[in-house]
């Protein structure tokens, strides 16, 4: 008899945010949804034999880095309830570092999405494959000399991007923890182009400025215009790869290299903000 997961807690109050996790459908079966601050960020199917897969559409694009590279070792900066990490471990065959700022988060997801089950399944307590480290991500990455094939970054507060990992200095430290040739990619809320497209624009004019090629990608399957607002995938690596799917993109010269600096500044003055 396969084990039945137990119910939803409903909501969750931790120090980085209000978590509630429910119980519904979509795509016609039973899932459990993982809403941090309002937003869905993540998900599981709940039958057994699909517990592992992927529910939504955003992080099925991390696969794009395998058509390119042999990839064994991967950094994910962002847990949430664990939707990717499960899929790689039970669908590759390298390990990966999930880095969460949020103590909670990996007990969740331990109780409510299966993580426990993985654990379980694939002898990660004696294989090593996965490792949950709960630490602010930059931290990591100041502290570690670890090097790593990908980076998927995936960090979030609600519907908003942690934009502490988009600028040239953060940038700058996650090349320098990949190997040669390594790829790095990272979930983005945004618009391509258009009105309200400045933040996109941002980042990748400021990972161009680490990395030799830069792509966009859309996460949804709809359209492909890159005016809409919604998830994409930037695709950043120094090795020269093509992507059928990607979207075009303009660089100018008034688009903001994001820096720490710049960061902290805007966070300064906002306190002064009537």
């Amino acid at each position: 008899m396969p084990k039945k997961k137990p119910g939803p807690p409903g909501r969750i109050t931790t120090e980085f945010g209000t978590i509630v996790i429910e119980d519904t459908t979509a795509r016609g079966e039973p899932v459990r949804l993982y809403r941090h601050n309002g937003a869905f960020s993540s998900g599981t199917f709940l039958s057994e034999e699909k517990k592992y897969d992927i529910l939504f559409d955003y992080p099925k694009r991390y696969e794009t880095a395998f058509a390119f590279m042999d990839i064994r070792s991967v950094l994910m900066i962002g847990g949430a309830a664990y939707q990717y990490p499960k899929y790689y471990i039970s669908h590759h065959e390298g390990s990966m570092d999930v880095v969460e700022i949020d103590p909670a988060a990996e007990e969740i997801a331990r109780k409510w999405f299966f993580l426990d089950d993985l654990y379980e399944d694939y002898d990660l307590n004696n294989t090593g494959r996965l490792n949950c480290i709960t630490m602010d991500a930059r931290e990591y990455l100041a502290k570690t000399e670890k090097k790593y094939d990908a980076v998927f970054n995936d960090a979030f507060s609600g519907a908003l991007p942690v934009v502490k990992m988009a600028t040239r200095e953060a940038v700058t430290d996650i090349k320098r923890h990949l190997n040669d040739g390594g790829i790095y990619m990272s979930n983005v809320l945004g618009r391509v182009f258009g009105p309200g497209s400045e933040f996109l624009k941002s980042v990748v004019a400021t990972a161009r400025s680490v990395f030799r090629y830069v792509h966009i990608q859309q996460c949804t399957p709809e359209g492909k215009r890159g005016d809409e607002k919604t998830n994409y995938m930037l695709v950043a690596t120094d090795r020269d790869i093509e992507l059928s799917d990607r979207i075009p993109y303009h660089i100018s010269r008034f688009d903001a290299i994001l820096t720490d600096q710049a960061i902290e500044r805007r966070e300064e003055l906002k306190k002064y903000t009537p």
